[in-house]
C-alpha cells in the first residue's frame, strides 16, 4: 500500500507584491518599460536604498521569468500549438531584446553604486561576480543575433515533436516504441529499431541545416564579444569560474582511462549473457536477464502516487512536494504525438511551484527520469524563500547533483516501485551500471562540442564523420553498427542540448560525481546526509560550487584519482546486490 501524506498539504499562494501591481502581467515591452524606467532613474541614498531596490528589481525579473516559462511550456506541451509559437517567437523578437538592454543598464547601476561595496560579500558574492562578467560579455550588436538563436532553438523540438512510427496498426512516438527495444523478442526489437532509424533520418538534412545556422550566429555573437571561438565565450558566459576547458579536455582523458575499460567489460558481458553472436543496436536496452523489462509503474498517474510515496519515506518534506505539483496539475509526464521530446523541471520564479516536463512510455527509465527532475523540483522550492531571484539561479553543477542525488538516494525505497525483491535488485544493478557508463557518453557529447565550436566551418560531412570517430572512442568496441551506419552518423541529432543549451552537458558529468559522494555520505548516516542535502540546495547560489558540494557531504573534483576512488565505491555496492 502506497503512504499517504502524513500531514495536510497547504497549496502555495504567491506573495504579495510591493513593486509591481497585484494584477500587472508583463505581456508587453509598454507595459514592462515604467517600472524599468523606475529602477534606472531611482536615487540610491544608502545601503537601504540599495537593498530595496534590488528587491524590486528581483520582483520585476520573478514576474517576467514566470510568464516567458509558461509561454515555452506551452510550445513544448503541444509543437502544433501555433499562436503559442507565435507568443514565443514574438517574446523573442520584441520584448525579450529590449529588456535585455533595459537589465544591462541596471547591472551598470549596480556595480557603479558607492553602496554595493557595503553589501553582504557572503550572500553577493556570488551574484555580483556573474554580473560583472556579463557586463564584460555583453555586446548590444548581439541582441538581434541572440533573438534569432533563441527563435531557432525553438524550431528543433517542432521537427522532433512531430516524429512518429506506425507499429502493429498504432501511432506513436519514437518514445512511446522504446517500450519494444526492451522487448525478449530479438526480431521485433529490431523491426522497431529500425522503424524508428528510417523516421529519423527523414529528418536528418532538415536538422543539420538548423544546427549549421545555429553553429554559424554563436560563433558571431563569440566574436562579436571579442573572443576567438564560441567555445570561450560559453565558458564564460555560463560562469564557470571553477574550471577550464583544459580541465574538461584532462577528464576526457581520465574517463577514457578508467571508465572504458568498465563500459568494455559489461558489453561484452551483455553480449556473453544475451547468447549472441554480435551484438547489435537494438540490443543494448533489452534486460540481459532474459526475463520481461522491468515496469515501475502502469501508468502516469501510478507513477506519481508512488514517487510521492518513496519521496514520504525519505523525507516527509520531499513527498509533500510532489503532492503539492500533483494538485495543482504541475506534472505532464506521458508521451503523446506532438509533444516535444525529453524532459525537464521549469521552475517557476514568482509562485516557487516548479512544472515536471517529461515522456512517460511507463518504462523503467522513466522512474529515473521523475526522481531526476522530482530532485530539481525540491531545490526550487527549497530556495524560494531567498530574498532574490539572482540567488535562486543556480548553476548546472550546483542543479544537477540536486536531481542526481535524489536518484540514487531513493533507491533505498525503490521497493514502492517494486514489491519483488528480485526485480528491486535488478532496477538497483541497471541503474548504478548506467551511472558507471553515463560518463562516457557524457565526455563523447562534450568533445563533440569542443570540437563544433572550435572548427566552425566544418560540413555537415565532416560533422557526421567527427561524431563516428567519437562514438568508438567512448562506446563499447564489441557492437556491431554495420546495419545502422547511416543512422549512426546522425547520432548527435537525438540529443536536444546540442541544439537547445550548448555546452550544458559536462555539468552532468562533473554533478554525478558530486551524487556519488552525497550518496556515499547517505550510506553512512542517511539523517544526516538528508539535512546536508536539503542544506545545500536550499543556499542557491549564493555560495560557490565547490561550497556546495562541501555543503551536501561532496567534493568538487574531478580528478582521475578522485574518479577511480569514486569508482571503486560503485563497485563494491554492485558487488553487495
Amino acid at each position: 500500500m502506497l503512504a499517504e501524506t502524513t500531514q495536510p498539504v497547504t497549496l502555495p499562494q504567491r506573495k504579495k507584491r510591493s513593486f509591481l501591481t497585484e494584477d500587472f502581467v508583463p505581456s508587453t515591452w509598454e507595459l514592462m518599460e515604467p517600472y524599468f524606467k523606475n529602477l534606472q532613474e531611482r536615487e540610491l541614498l544608502s545601503l537601504e536604498d540599495l537593498h530595496q531596490w534590488l528587491r524590486d528589481w528581483s520582483e520585476m525579473e520573478a514576474a517576467g521569468g514566470e510568464s516567458s516559462r509558461w509561454i515555452y511550456v506551452r510550445t513544448t506541451l503541444d509543437t502544433t500549438d501555433e499562436a503559442a509559437k507565435a507568443e514565443l517567437n514574438n517574446l523573442y523578437a520584441t520584448i525579450l531584446p529590449k529588456i535585455t538592454v533595459a537589465d544591462q543598464h541596471l547591472k551598470e547601476k549596480l556595480v557603479a553604486c558607492p553602496f554595493a561595496e557595503q553589501l553582504d560579500k557572503d550572500l553577493f558574492f556570488t551574484t555580483v561576480r556573474r554580473i560583472k562578467k556579463s557586463l564584460e560579455l555583453f555586446r548590444e550588436e548581439n541582441i538581434p543575433l541572440n533573438s534569432e538563436m533563441h527563435v531557432k532553438q525553438s524550431v528543433y523540438g517542432q521537427i522532433t515533436g512531430a516524429q512518429s512510427i506506425t507499429y502493429n496498426g498504432v501511432e506513436m512516438t519514437p518514445k512511446q516504441a522504446e517500450v519494444y527495444l526492451r522487448s525478449s523478442d530479438r526480431a521485433q526489437r529490431e523491426e522497431v529499431f529500425k522503424l524508428i532509424a528510417e523516421r529519423k533520418l527523414q529528418d536528418a538534412e532538415k536538422l543539420d541545416e538548423l544546427l549549421s545556422e545555429l553553429i554559424q550566429l554563436r560563433h558571431q555573437i563569440a566574436v562579436n564579444a571579442g573572443f576567438k571561438n564560441y567555445l570561450e565565450f560559453r565558458f564564460m558566459e555560463l560562469g564557470r569560474f571553477d574550471y577550464t576547458p583544459d580541465d574538461c579536455l584532462e577528464f576526457h582523458s581520465s574517463v577514457k582511462e578508467v571508465i572504458m575499460p568498465l563500459v568494455n567489460q559489461l558489453s561484452k558481458e551483455r553480449k556473453e549473457k544475451l547468447g549472441l553472436d554480435k551484438l547489435k543496436l537494438w540490443d543494448l536496452m533489452v534486460d540481459t536477464s532474459g526475463k520481461p523489462a522491468l515496469k515501475p509503474c502502469s501508468s502516469t498517474d501510478d507513477l506519481i502516487d508512488k514517487t510521492i510515496a518513496c519521496f514520504n519515506q525519505l523525507d516527509p518534506y520531499f513527498g509533500e512536494r510532489i503532492e503539492i505539483m500533483k494538485r495543482m496539475n504541475y506534472l505532464d509526464l506521458g508521451a503523446r504525438m506532438h509533444k516535444s521530446n525529453g524532459g525537464y523541471n521549469m521552475s517557476m520564479p514568482e509562485l516557487g511551484v516548479p512544472f515536471i516536463f517529461m515522456n512517460s512510455a511507463n518504462s523503467e527509465h522513466d522512474l529515473i527520469t521523475m526522481v531526476h527532475e522530482g530532485g530539481h523540483a525540491i531545490q526550487t522550492f527549497l530556495t524560494h524563500d531567498l530574498e532574490l531571484s539572482a540567488f535562486k539561479e543556480t548553476t548546472s553543477e550546483i542543479a544537477e547533483v540536486a536531481s542526481m542525488g535524489m536518484e540514487l538516494m531513493s533507491m533505498e525505497h525503490w521497493d514502492v516501485f517494486y514489491s519483488d525483491a528480485e526485480e528491486l535488485n535488478r532496477a538497483r544493478k541497471n541503474h548504478l551500471n548506467h551511472v558507471l557508463t553515463i560518463l562516457s557518453k557524457i565526455c563523447m557529447g562534450d568533445s563533440f562540442q569542443f570540437w563544433l565550436y572550435t572548427n566552425p566551418n566544418h560540413t555537415v560531412e565532416e560533422r557526421r564523420n567527427k561524431w563516428v570517430e567519437l562514438v568508438r572512442q567512448y562506446t563499447p568496441g564489441n557492437i556491431d553498427r554495420s546495419e545502422a551506419q547511416d543512422f549512426l552518423r546522425i547520432g548527435y541529432q537525438n540529443i536536444l542540448h546540442f541544439y537547445e543549451v550548448p555546452f550544458y552537458y559536462i555539468e552532468y558529468a562533473f554533478a554525478e560525481l558530486g551524487a556519488i559522494g552525497l550518496w556515499r555520505s547517505f550510506k553512512r548516516n542517511q539523517e544526516k546526509a538528508i539535512e546536508d542535502y536539503k542544506k545545500g540546495l536550499a543556499l542557491g547560489y549564493t555560495k560557490s560550487i565547490p561550497e556546495f558540494y562541501e555543503t551536501v557531504g561532496a567534493k568538487f573534483d574531478f580528478s582521475k584519482s578522485y574518479l577511480a576512488e569514486l569508482v571503486e565505491f560503485l563497485q563494491d555496492e554492485l558487488k553487495k546486490l
